[in-house]
């Protein structure tokens, strides 16, 4: 069973977490050991310092070192405290040899101290005479290679005193210590596992829930649910993921109704000449009608409006996906415009729909298609021709300025409403009814003309025409000759 994205982000946190606990353990654990092998060989300094000033000023009050030694009472030599249930100023002061002689005499106890009365903690010591001879011992006695250190009164050395390292004070404390602190050590070692364990899988869950909803999102898309979206809030980078999400969803959902509607349309544009043709063609079949030159004329009609919508989805979808051909060439738009114009001349006033064509100057020079741009122009008088009522009129106007040729192509009533204008140029798209199917096409003229628009570098737009009808501006960019 393969692992989760929660479950390797939550090993990998604790991990860490772990891992960053042991190396501070081991740290701390190392520290404190140099730190109190350190702070015994200090304290172990001041004590020695301690006790030679402790020796040398009894040995300079007795003259000798006879009176350390005590030979008629049979205690130790160092007592460390006055006897068990003892009052605390009977029997010896704490760390002091026993057996000692009065002030004086041999019975003195050796128990001199700080210049307060008060006696630092003395550590255990061999004392030797002079001559290197031991004298007594208090405690374990060093090792052989310990230091001995000279005593001296009156600039003289009277003895030697060599005092054992903290090692040997510390063997057993240090073992119990060493206990303790390592079974504390594990006890927080555990207790920082189980609390790294506890964040680790609130992180985790935390970090991962914009993910898992972006999964879960992807997974309900890939369904086919285009209507899914990711909540997105704040601004890092799983919001951006987040709003990259709802804005490809929003795409595949435009598109996916887009290629609903273009199959329900093309399904439509392709049935009502079919229709017209089988009807006209079973109709002769029975004899109804005759195929004379007014039926076979009918039949025609219905096949090149049929040819036109099959030419026009054709060059859109060769339009999306780039491959639209243009040959691009140094010309003058003026006379392609004209040309235009005398070929729908006769049908528009077949219509009773007066054309007016006013070229500004006598040369509108651009790099463009000729054979594209005498599709656009035939295209918007097409569409002038199928949207304009009887008796209106048409007028073209070619002008041009430093950098740009316009051309002005507006009708008369009826009008497109406000709101309709900006969709004139998607596919399939009528206005309904000034604008009908019964005068109408199929709605992909204007898309084609908005791609050959654009890909000469122009602009187009609709807007409502002076005249009570459509106006359709085309911008293109001139190109700079002699004759200007």
């Amino acid at each position: 069973m393969k692992a989760s994205v929660t479950s390797k982000l939550f090993l990998a946190i604790l991990s860490a977490c772990l891992l960053a606990t042991v190396a501070m353990g081991v740290a701390i654990r190392t520290s404190f050991e140099f730190a109190f092998v350190d702070f015994l060989d200090e304290q172990s300094a001041t004590e020695l310092a301690a006790l030679q000033r402790e020796l040398e000023a009894s040995y300079a009050q007795h003259g000798n070192w006879d009176f350390v030694l005590d030979e008629t009472q049979g205690p130790p030599p160092f007592d460390e405290g006055p006897p068990p249930g003892g009052p605390p100023g009977d029997g010896h002061p704490p760390d002091a040899p026993a057996g000692m002689h009065e002030e004086g005499g041999k019975g003195a106890p050796f128990a001199p101290g700080f210049a307060d009365g008060s006696r630092p903690h003395r550590p255990p010591f061999t004392l030797y005479d002079a001559h290197m001879n031991q004298v007594t011992h208090a405690g374990p006695p060093p090792p052989p290679d310990a230091v001995r250190h000279p005593l001296r009164v009156n600039g003289q050395t009277v003895g030697w005193v060599s005092v054992s390292g903290p090692e040997a004070l510390i063997n057993q404390a240090e073992q119990r210590f060493k206990n303790r602190q390592m079974q504390a050590t594990w006890i927080i070692v555990g207790f920082t596992a189980l609390l790294s364990a506890a964040i680790s899988i609130v992180l985790a869950r935390i970090l991962l829930t914009p993910v898992k909803r972006i999964v879960t999102a992807t997974h309900r898309l890939a369904g086919g649910d285009y209507a899914t979206r990711v909540p997105a809030k704040g601004s890092d980078e799983l919001q951006r993921l987040a709003n990259d999400f709802n804005r490809l969803a929003a795409s595949l959902e435009k598109a996916e109704s887009n290629r609903r509607d273009f199959i329900a349309d093309i399904s439509h544009e392709l049935r009502t000449p079919l229709s017209v043709l089988r009807g006209e063609l079973e109709a002769i079949e029975d004899g109804v009608r005759r195929p004379d030159a007014a039926t076979i004329a009918s039949l025609q009609s219905e096949v090149a409006m049929l040819s036109q919508l099959i030419d026009d989805l054709y060059e859109l979808s060769l339009a999306d996906i780039g491959q639209l051909s243009f040959e691009k060439v140094p010309l003058d738009l003026v006379p392609i415009v004209e040309a235009a114009c005398d070929a729908f001349r006769e049908r528009l006033a077949a219509k009773e729909i007066t054309l007016e064509f006013d070229p500004a100057g006598p040369h509108a020079t651009l790099a463009g298609d000729p054979y594209r741009l005498t599709q656009l122009w035939k295209n918007l008088l097409e569409n002038a021709l199928r949207y304009t009522n009887a008796g209106g009129r048409v007028r073209l106007t070619v002008s041009s300025n430093g950098d740009d040729i316009h051309v002005d192509v507006q009708d008369s009533f009826p009008p497109v409403p406000a709101p309709l204008l900006p969709h004139l140029f998607d596919r399939f798209f009528r206005v309904d009814p000034s604008r009908s199917r019964q005068s109408g096409g199929a709605g992909l003229g204007l898309a084609l003309c908005k791609h050959i628009v654009e890909q000469h570098g122009g602009t187009i737009e609709a807007s409502r025409s002076e005249f009570g009808g459509l106006r359709i501006l085309v911008q293109l960019p001139r190109l700079h000759t002699h004759h200007d």
